[in-house]
């Protein structure tokens, strides 16, 4: 059965191995690793929060550090913060960013209404508030931020 005739439900888990690309034929060289507990649970706690297994997460961090590049779920040096996750606050301040230019627009167009009829169009209220909860979204970004860097 391939990925296009599998069938699974949307949400749910997907199995395993589905989540990579294989190489075929397969690698053939193998390094083992041995961890007190301590390392392990950290290595554990790290794979689960990149999404990945503890093996992956290993040969990720090592092909990163031997090629001088950053593994996409490891923690970016001096904070506690993966690529993923600092990729998904990217997004958000870019889609926060894109309403605040969009009410910025609006506002425009609002004052201009203004100036020549000296009445306020009737939809200026709704665009003051889209304004508002552009701002309330930046503002929750910016306390992510900030939490993350505590």
């Amino acid at each position: 059965m391939n990925s296009q005739t599998r069938s699974t439900t949307p949400g749910a888990p997907k199995p395993r191995g589905a989540d990579r690309r294989h190489r075929f034929p397969g690698r053939q060289h193998r390094i083992n690793l041995r961890l007190d507990d301590t390392e392990h649970r950290d290595i554990v706690t790290a794979a689960v929060r990149t999404g990945l297994t503890p093996t992956g997460f290993c040969a990720n961090a090592a092909l990163a550090a031997a090629r001088g590049t950053t593994a996409p779920g490891s923690l970016i040096t001096g904070t506690g913060v993966t690529r993923a996750e600092l990729a998904a606050v990217q997004r958000e301040l870019f889609a926060a960013r894109t309403a605040v230019v969009r009410t910025g627009t609006n506002l425009n167009q609002a004052t201009a209404a203004l100036n020549a009829t000296g009445e306020a169009p009737l939809w200026l209220n709704h665009a003051v508030k889209r304004c508002e909860r552009a701002i309330d979204s930046l503002d929750a970004v910016v306390a992510d931020i900030h939490q993350r860097l505590r």
